[in-house]
């Protein structure tokens, strides 16, 4: 064999042998081509973190400090409890509320009552009956089972709480709301209730009643309609409430001829 042969038979075989071993780059010449076996770049070293690495042991051990650190709150877990007891029983919460909220509210206008020198029981159990009753049950009812089959046709949810609003202020509050106050009180005192209900009318026709009570109510209900969940709306009214009730009790109980407090729903 030749001399030129020879030659050519050795550049094949180197040939063959690289292609064999090194892939091919785009664009590349044969002195940057890879190699098969897998070596790892400068920017492999940052990005694929070879066993457990620093960072997340250190977020692992942080996590565990400031969990040690800062234990659930407990004010959290009593607001859960409550909502879950406003949800699954609406009208034992709501009775609570409005008769806890009547005891206190009227206790403490018989306190700023000048014109009081001793505790009246059976004013503040009228107090307590008629909020637990009105206030706690029959809103409760209303609110979140007579309302959602009276307006179940609106979607809309601002034309919903002003429709709400409306048929709450001007047809509950004179009809449902307002009138067993006075009954309330009627039964307490061992008054006819036939004049218990002439003092209502008179209220309303000479006093303003409706009037005081739209002044406050209408707003605090479509806020109440619009904005709280349907299971703490009964809170929110006796919230409210506590301060009419105050307000009202001073004004209209000097004497056992005015009239009962009104709150409303």
């Amino acid at each position: 064999m030749n001399r030129l042969s020879v030659l050519l038979l050795a550049c094949s075989l180197a040939g063959s042998t690289t292609s064999a071993f090194t892939t091919p780059s785009r664009g590349g010449s044969l002195l940057h081509q890879t190699p098969s076996r897998y070596v790892p770049s400068h920017q492999d070293l940052f990005t694929r973190p070879r066993g457990r690495s620093h960072t997340t042991t250190s977020s692992k051990r942080h996590t565990k400090l400031s969990a040690a650190l800062i234990p659930p709150g407990k004010f959290t877990a009593i607001g859960m409890g409550i909502g879950k007891f406003y949800k699954a029983s609406p009208l034992i919460a709501g009775f609570l509320t409005a008769s806890t909220k009547a005891c206190f509210a009227d206790s403490m206008a018989q306190y700023r009552d000048t014109g009081t020198t001793k505790f009246d029981i059976k004013r503040n159990l009228a107090m307590v009956l008629y909020s637990g009753t009105i206030l706690g049950l029959c809103c409760a009812v209303m609110y979140n089972q007579v309302f959602p089959i009276m307006f179940a046709g609106e979607t809309n949810p601002l034309l919903l709480a002003i429709k709400m609003t409306l048929f709450d202020g001007f047809i509950n509050a004179p009809l449902i709301w307002l009138p067993p106050a006075y009954i309330a009180k009627a039964l307490i005192y061992n008054q006819p209730k036939r004049e218990a209900l002439q003092k209502y009318v008179t209220d309303v026709k000479e006093n303003g009643l409706l009037k005081k009570y739209w002044s406050l109510w209408l707003p605090a209900s479509l806020t109440n309609f619009l904005f709280v969940p349907a299971h703490f709306r009964v809170a929110f009214v006796a919230g409210v409430s506590f301060f009419w009730m105050i307000m009202l009790s001073i004004v209209a109980n000097n004497n056992d001829e005015e009239e009962v407090v009104v709150e409303g729903g």
